[in-house]
């Protein structure tokens, strides 16, 4: 945003009230901040200096439902987050939160109103700045996010004309995409408040690393495409992951259950849609399966890339039903485990004994149990292949289960 105008009225009114006094967009990032009038906070400190939203500050803010404040009022003190009571004005254009303007209020002792009347005057006289940047910014996201859409389309027209205005709405070259795909788990929650932290989220990681991102939020999934002018690594690709994903579930609920899938390897805009399957497969391994939690990528799933794409019903059919008999008679899971960790070796003898901490003996012995159940010879490889398989397919038919 164009701040400059919006600093010197902060300013003047910091002067006025001899108060430290800031305002944020409705995510809680500054946007024009006053010197420390000796009543600066651990909170107010740590937010100037990092020029983004600090989550539990964020969260605390918000606990007060501040986005549907129309008038002034106070925001409680949090002495574990090193926070003053604020005094908060909601500035706004008819039914939109443009920003807050907050004013730290360490005694308590409020504002008089000769001091009240001025800070209103200040944020009316903020609102053309804040409402022309607003709808900038709201353009902007709103272009990329479309941007992705269209990418993203099963129209060939569609997708081709998202391509040649792909530079102009990122904002540069864009030879490389990364695309991830984040699902958010939030009992109840999955509106516009939930739209809003994950704008938040990614915004923050634009703003400390410079990335160019387009994002689109729908039902608790998040579609993510990361652009750039040269191949990322692998590594940097997870790095950036993880990244995103910490920040925007720093700012959700603390109850919020989070998942990423990525697909970890760059991609010309012309193969998005593969990537983006990829990346949803990643994501839902993730969500089901807890060895992959909470980043996955699809270059992790081994059969399960496989598997994630089956219907239930056709999961329960690639179970063969003597490994069924086999595993329901297994009360103490014994077999299960042996055949689990030898089918893994590749059938290798030393890696399973060693594995399961048995003598050689033993095992030969459970392997001939297994066999006679089964009425199957493990030194068949395709026999093996089957088991393995459904083994996985019960793995994951198992998770859906307990969800």
């Amino acid at each position: 945003m164009r701040t400059d105008n919006l600093q010197e009225m902060v300013d003047r009114l910091a002067v006025r009230l001899q108060r430290s006094v800031t305002v944020t967009d409705p995510e809680i990032r500054i946007l024009a901040a006053s010197a420390h009038y000796d009543d600066e906070d651990e909170a107010r400190v740590r937010a100037v200096l990092a020029r983004v939203a600090l989550p539990e500050v964020y969260r605390h803010i918000h606990s007060f439902g501040v986005r549907s404040w129309s008038e002034p009022g106070t925001v409680a003190a949090a002495p574990t987050l090193g926070f003053e009571q604020r005094f908060v004005i909601p500035i706004r254009q008819g039914r939109t939160l443009l920003a807050l303007l907050m004013i730290i209020d360490r005694d308590a002792n409020g504002l008089t109103d000769v001091e009240l009347n001025a800070a209103m005057q200040t944020t009316r006289a903020m609102v053309g700045i804040l409402d022309r940047d607003q709808a900038d910014l709201q353009r902007r996201q709103a272009q990329r996010s479309q941007l992705l859409s269209d990418l993203l389309s099963d129209h060939d027209a569609v997708r081709e004309q998202a391509r040649s205005q792909a530079a102009h709405i990122m904002g540069g070259p864009v030879d490389q995409a990364v695309v991830m795909t984040m699902k958010i788990g939030s009992p109840g929650r999955y509106g516009a408040e939930v739209g809003l932290e994950v704008d938040a989220g990614i915004a923050n990681v634009e703003l400390r690393e410079g990335s160019r991102l387009a994002h689109v939020y729908q039902d608790g999934t998040v579609t993510i495409c990361a652009v750039t002018e040269h191949p990322p690594s692998e590594e940097s690709i997870r790095e950036q992951g993880r990244r995103i994903l910490d920040s925007v579930s720093s700012l959700l609920d603390e109850n919020a259950c989070c998942t990423m899938g990525l697909c970890d390897e760059p991609t010309q805009l012309s193969m998005i849609r593969t990537a983006h399957r990829r990346s949803r497969l990643a994501a839902e391994a993730a969500t089901w399966l807890p060895q992959f939690r909470p980043v996955a990528a699809y270059s992790d799933l081994g059969v399960f890339s496989v598997l994630l794409r089956l219907r239930r019903e056709d999961l329960e059919e690639a179970v063969p039903s003597a490994l069924c008999r086999l595993l329901e008679d297994d009360t103490h899971g014994v077999l299960g485990e042996t055949l689990a960790l030898y089918l893994v070796s590749g059938g290798s003898i030393p890696v399973t004994a060693q594995g399961l901490r048995l003598h050689r003996t033993s095992l030969y012995y459970r392997l001939n149990q297994i066999e006679t159940q089964l009425g199957m010879s493990l030194h068949d490889g395709e026999a093996r292949q089957v088991l393995h398989l459904g083994l996985k397919a019960m793995e994951l038919l198992d998770a859906y289960t307990r969800s």
